[in-house]
């Protein structure tokens, strides 16, 4: 049996009827009657959300961690004296670089936090989605399970009316 052919509620593709995802590779959206959680989280984020969550993205790669080696060492040869070229700007214990370093960790455990909470709506959301998918899936299944007991009824009540019907 096949089945109508779906439409992309986000691209407007068509895709084959048993199809789950888009067949767009530039999509890929789940296709069903149901909201998308990411773009609903996305349209309601606010300028400091997205800023912290790209900020903590950035933060939890290796990226981040070469940046920050390369920017220390870059620190203690200047202000050391092994360049000469360049006076020494921060003398040792290099306070600044202390200063420097304790707003940089303020600034990102603020970020960090705020995509924290952002991950903890985003679960939220999808905990409240997969409770709502789990009760309509419970309902139906009652639904089944009664029209299935209905159909036994019937059958037993045909046979019994049948071998009754044989017996005279």
């Amino acid at each position: 049996m096949t089945t109508a052919p779906l439409t992309c509620p986000a691209c407007g593709g068509t895709n084959p009827g048993e199809a789950v995802f888009c067949a767009n590779p530039a999509c890929r959206k789940a296709l069903g009657e149901f909201r998308y959680v990411r773009e609903e989280l996305r349209t309601t984020a606010r300028w400091h959300e997205r800023l912290a969550e790209q900020i903590s993205d950035y933060v939890g790669r290796p990226h981040f961690l070469v940046v920050h080696s390369v920017w220390f060492l870059v620190w203690l040869l200047l202000n050391s004296g092994l360049v000469a070229a360049v006076a020494a700007f921060d003398a040792y214990p290099f306070g600044l670089l202390g200063i420097i370093l304790s707003v940089e960790a303020i600034f990102i455990t603020g970020f960090l936090l705020i995509a924290s909470n952002r991950q903890s709506e985003h679960a939220n959301k999808r905990a409240e989605l997969d409770y709502e998918v789990n009760v309509r899936t419970y309902r139906r299944v009652k639904e089944m399970d009664a029209a299935v007991r209905e159909l036994v009824a019937r059958v037993e009540r045909l046979e019994a009316s049948v071998r009754a019907g044989r017996r005279e």
